[in-house]
């Protein structure tokens, strides 16, 4: 099913629980179009009006925060599908990341227009917040309510919250932070920006370790090793790029011949592999102590994000409406989720593996259970 299908109207009881497969209605040419879809999810949360762009489990994988275009944010429990709260603050625009911290205590949403938001979930109340310009990205500090966020000028915020005793920026060069990344147990953060510029911050000190020019555009993605000595780039320049951290020194480059956006990157634990995902649906997987390319599969759907499990060598990709779990090992299908009725935006995976939320271009969360 094309991505720009308008998807259905939203439940007004908002969730679903699904045992049997739905037919949905989609809309083509003026012409109305019955399909039966397969829906292989446990859960649908239809609490969003509009697109849900991110999605993201709680450290103890009982609670999921979903943000979109609707303008808002949602923490709902995974196990009957209700809305623990919605964070209804000060939003204007759509919601294009939310998460956790460290602890659970804690769940921040950002937006397009923005302002970033800090909620208590025990009592449900906003504790803190702040406007900057339009926000790229956010990542919480592992062992701290430190967070961090990117923006389209370029400058990136590091904050405590929620007292707000600390107030630090990584400057700009004048180009937007399209993407960030903590590595290293937190004191390192890796910044991809527009212009294709990477950079290594010592998070404590503010201060740039390491620079880097070699994508010629936008740098769309980025993930590390376990123990961040390496970290790997992709870019819509159609390359991927192997970096030490300590210098910011390129190692290897895998260029794609279909010259389309690496979109996702993703580094396999278990195996200490990293998996790249590209908008022509392939996906890649590299030895990063030989430089090689071990595995090359074409999913025909671009890829959206990839998320690896913690102690497996198995990976989940949202490419289209579907969620294509493979082995990284040998690159061999395992399974595909269906449900959803157009694409899927996001994905994430439980602390405990045993089951997977995605957000999509449908307006609706869908809950699954990883069952592999």
């Amino acid at each position: 099913m094309p991505c720009n299908t308008p998807p259905p109207a939203v439940n007004p009881e908002h969730i679903e629980d699904h045992d049997e497969e739905e037919e949905d209605i989609i809309y083509d040419d003026d012409d109305i179009i019955e399909l039966d879809v397969t829906d292989e999810s446990v859960l649908s949360f239809e609490a969003h009006d509009e697109a849900v762009f991110c999605c993201n489990f709680n450290k103890t994988g009982s609670l999921v925060v979903s943000g979109g275009q609707d303008e808002t944010a949602f923490v709902w429990n995974i196990n009957d599908g209700d809305t623990v709260f919605e964070c209804k603050g000060s939003h204007t625009d759509s919601v294009i990341a939310a998460d956790f911290n460290h602890d659970s205590s804690l769940v921040a949403t950002a937006g397009m227009d923005g302002i970033i938001e800090v909620w208590n979930v025990a009592s449900k109340t906003k504790v803190w917040d702040n406007e900057i310009t339009e926000i790229t990205w956010i990542s919480w500090h592992p062992n701290a309510n430190f967070l961090f966020a990117g923006t389209t000028t370029g400058e990136c915020w590091k904050w405590l919250v929620p007292d707000n005793s600390v107030c630090e920026v990584f400057a700009s060069h004048g180009e937007g932070a399209s993407t960030g990344l903590l590595i290293s147990n937190g004191t390192k953060c890796v910044v991809g920006y527009t212009d294709g510029l990477i950079k290594v911050w010592d998070t404590s000190g503010i201060t740039a370790v390491g620079s880097s020019k070699d994508h010629t555009k936008n740098v769309t993605c980025l993930a590390s090793s376990a123990d961040g000595n390496l970290f790997i780039s992709g870019s819509e320049d159609g390359t991927a790029k192997l970096f030490k951290t300590s210098n910011c020194k390129v190692l290897h480059v895998w260029s794609f011949q279909e010259n389309k956006a690496v979109e996702s990157l993703a580094y396999v634990k278990s195996h200490r592999l990293f998996a790249i995902g590209t908008g022509s649906g392939k996906l890649i997987i590299i030895d990063p102590a030989s430089y090689t390319e071990r595995v090359s599969v074409n999913l025909q759907d671009s890829i959206v994000k990839i998320v690896a499990s913690d102690d497996s060598p198995i990976l989940y990709i949202a490419a289209g409406c579907s969620v294509h779990c493979y082995d990284a090992r040998n690159g061999n299908p395992v399974k595909k989720w269906d449900g959803h009725a157009a694409c899927v935006l996001d994905i994430s995976l439980s602390p405990d593996q045993r089951r997977f939320v995605t957000a999509s271009d449908d307006f609706i969360c869908k809950l699954f259970p990883t069952d592999i």
